[in-house]
């Protein structure tokens, strides 16, 4: 049997009569087929990952691309921290001889990482050790000539030497939490006699 169209009246009243009896069984097949449509399609589960995949992975990708940032930031200032530890372990092992041993530190210095650092040898200066903290106490003379037994505690004084180095990070991404450049730096007080 075919459907026939039926146009409704202009108060939008469910058909009645002979003609709503003929379209009737019509109307039940067409809304049952639909019906076993629109269900099939809510229990078909088929495909569903790759919708949540698709939903998730952008706001994922978006928190995960800073947190990438800021390792690769933490892992280059560990090697700038290394580079003036290896300047330091040089300083320390080799007498100070001048311009060339502090260009020698340099070099220690630079050749320690694959990083473009750019490296600090401070002049030599007299000090002591401070008894309340790690930093070195200066103004006990000039070297080579430092004040005998002048520290504090009337020791001598130790020769001083300040070793930094810096590095600018660029960051990768456009809209990074260090903005778009970060100076690195790092530094050694090392006593070298």
């Amino acid at each position: 049997m075919f459907c026939r169209p039926w146009i409704m009246s202009s108060y939008n009243r469910p058909p009645s009569g002979w003609p709503a009896a003929a379209l009737r069984p019509c109307l039940t097949r067409i809304g049952a087929r639909i019906g076993a449509r629109i269900g099939a399609l809510a229990r078909d589960r088929r495909g569903m990952s790759a919708v949540e995949f698709g939903l998730a992975a952008p706001v994922f990708l978006a928190i995960l691309t800073p947190v990438i940032d800021l390792g690769l930031a933490f892992s280059q200032q560990i090697r700038v921290n290394q580079a003036v530890e290896s300047g330091a372990q040089y300083a320390s092992s080799n007498p100070y001889a001048g311009s060339t041993w502090s260009s020698a530190v340099s070099n220690a210095i630079t050749n320690a990482t694959t990083l473009s650092v750019s490296p600090s040898v401070g002049s030599e200066t007299c000090g002591c050790p401070n008894s309340t903290s790690t930093a070195i106490q200066t103004g006990y003379g000039s070297p080579p000539s430092c004040t005998p037994n002048s520290c504090p505690d009337g020791s001598n004084p130790g020769y001083y030497v300040t070793l930094s180095a810096s590095l600018t990070y660029t960051s990768v991404m456009p809209y990074s939490i260090l903005g778009s450049s970060t100076t690195l730096s790092s530094q050694a007080v090392v006593r070298v006699e």
